[in-house]
């Protein structure tokens, strides 16, 4: 059986409040929810959910280990760094003035977590060297750890991985690493999460030859994509109509001008 965890705002509110989450802790989530839908507004995953849901679904897994407020709302947050649209154009960055906006919606204990978060993500390169250090890591790496497996499970929720455009990258990733996922888990000290995993990577592998392929998004996506509402197209459209006739209006009087005082138009 597929996975099942939160993937919408009050799913998550309600699982927290059921586990006895304190008010200021919750209000702390959902200051970081808030912030989550200003960063990715308009953008989907691969699977065709809004990709805001993605996040909801990692902090609904860290939410299920009993991980203190700040780490979900660092799970909600966990790769703004990496791919949210901050309206600078820049990826892959954090910059001061990102860092700014972050420390203000979120505050400083999350937002540095959030850079922490960025330099421990787990690449095969890099694998080796880190399961031979993370005896030694401390709590909050260790803890951020977490997150990065929540990461990958969260995209095989509800079968998730099997409704990507394009999924190579995350099974080949699964197939090349997904052991050592597992035994990371066991090695932070959640058997349970393992178990997820294990779990989510059987169902989906159980379920990959009968697949229907009409199902994945038209667009054939492969990682995340920004669909552009309806409404603000009709604004870009309507102000560039708006520009056009106020040119007009203008050539137009400059030319009554012109005949007016006999002048050859400039």
């Amino acid at each position: 059986m597929a996975v099942q965890i939160a993937q919408t705002n009050l799913q998550l509110f309600n699982q927290l409040r059921e586990r006895g989450l304190p008010l200021d802790e919750l209000v702390e989530v959902r200051r970081a929810y808030e912030f989550l839908t200003t960063l990715y507004a308009g953008h989907y995953q691969a699977d065709g959910k809004p990709f805001v849901s993605h996040g909801v679904g990692v902090a609904s897994i860290l939410g299920r280990l009993d991980q203190p407020a700040e780490f979900v709302s660092v799970g909600l947050l966990h790769n703004i760094y990496g791919n949210a649209d901050f309206g600078d154009g820049l990826e892959e960055v954090a910059t001061p003035a990102r860092r700014k906006l972050v420390l203000e919606a979120v505050g400083p204990r999350v937002e540095r977590l959030l850079v922490r978060f960025r330099e421990l993500r787990l690449h095969a390169q890099t694998l080796a060297d880190l399961r031979r250090e993370l005896p030694g890591w401390d709590e909050d790496d260790r803890r951020l750890m977490l997150v990065e497996l929540a990461d990958h499970l969260e995209k095989y929720v509800d079968l998730g991985v099997l409704y990507f455009g394009e999924n190579d990258w995350i099974v080949g990733r699964t197939d090349s690493v997904g052991d050592d996922l597992l035994a990371i888990a066991e090695e932070l000290g959640h058997p349970r999460l393992a178990e997820m995993l294990s779990n989510a990577f059987d169902a989906a592998a159980a379920h990959a030859d009968a697949f229907p392929p009409e199902l994945r998004p038209t667009a054939g996506r492969r990682y995340l994509e920004l669909v552009i509402p309806r409404s603000c197209e009709r604004r870009r459209l309507l102000r560039l109509q708006l520009w056009t006739g106020r040119a007009r209006s203008h050539i137009a009087f400059r030319l009554r001008r012109a005949l007016a005082f006999r002048r050859p138009v400039s």
